[in-house]
């Protein structure tokens, strides 16, 4: 078992010395089983310049576009160079448990699926940490096409997922997204919407750290990026009108509830009340907020 793990680097250097011990952890609990990593950095601030770390049997590679490109470009980039059966894209400044490419390659030949979905540890303002996943209803939905629809993503960061190879879809690669923050959400739905199957592990391997200016958290700027790939999925012959009108009017409600007052927020939930319920019983059976913002 080959696995490639494929971050975009952008002007990341206070990232790196954290990164590169939690790639050494995960090559070493690899070998230990007799299988093998490859670390694809893409440099997408091309007037930095990044040189590949010092490490054993240079498993660390470095490529560096040349211009800024965009996270979309960039995960594809190293996709391409990359040559792991099973591909984890991780971002910059997340980390990894040291074993935990071993327990989701693991996990991912055992139960057959396309993708393994590891619980996260979210990194809060203070400086605890939250589990993400719950409660058991929360973890039957996190590959839950529906819930992605009409609530939102449900996966915190790709860094959570090993995906083999072959299921993620040509469509994702070949259409690019041309505004950073959603690619990820356009890479699920495409991969639900051509029936990918997928395991979700209880088990928190992956954590997001609290950097104050992480993209996921800037639901303006993510929801630029739906729109955008909304556009794409038009030309995508397995993505149902239907379901692609429903993407469209939860983000537009959601973003409607957020800036509106209380007045506005009930105006808004009355003319879209099949969502405002989906959300409301989504928060009450996750524990988490008013459905996910993202």
């Amino acid at each position: 078992m080959k696995i490639s793990v494929i971050t975009p680097f952008y002007e990341g250097d206070k990232y790196m010395s954290d990164y590169v011990k939690c790639m050494e952890s995960n090559r070493v609990s690899l070998k230990e089983q007799g299988h093998e990593l490859e670390v694809v950095l893409v440099n997408d601030s091309p007037w930095k310049k990044l040189e590949a770390p010092t490490n054993e049997g240079q498993f660390i590679k470095v490529f560096t576009n040349e211009e800024n490109k965009g996270i979309h470009y960039s995960r594809v980039f190293g996709l391409n160079q990359s040559t792991g059966d099973y591909v984890m894209f991780l971002d910059q400044d997340d980390l990894i448990n040291g074993d935990t490419l071993v327990k989701l390659g693991r996990l991912l030949e055992e139960k057959s699926v396309d993708i393994i979905i590891a619980n996260a540890n979210l990194q809060q303002k203070d400086g605890s940490f939250l589990k993400w996943y719950r409660t058991k209803a929360h973890l039957g939905l996190v590959w839950d096409l529906p819930t992605y629809l009409k609530v939102g993503i449900q996966i915190i960061s790709p860094g959570q997922c090993l995906i083999k190879r072959g299921a993620i879809p040509d469509f994702w690669k070949e259409n690019l997204v041309r505004v950073n923050g959603a690619d990820d959400y356009y890479l699920w739905l495409l991969m639900m919407a051509s029936k990918a199957k997928a395991y979700v592990c209880e088990e928190a391997e992956y954590t997001h750290k609290y950097t104050g200016d992480n993209l996921s958290a800037d639901t303006k700027a993510t929801d630029a990026s739906i729109y955008d790939f909304l556009d794409l999925l038009n030309d995508c012959d397995y993505f149902s009108q239907e379901n692609l009108f429903l993407l469209h009017e939860m983000i537009t409600y959601k973003a409607q509830f957020r800036e509106s007052g209380l007045f506005g927020k009930i105006t808004a939930s009355l003319a879209n009340l099949n969502l405002f319920m989906a959300n409301l019983k989504f928060k009450k059976i996750t524990d988490t907020g008013y459905g996910f913002n993202r």
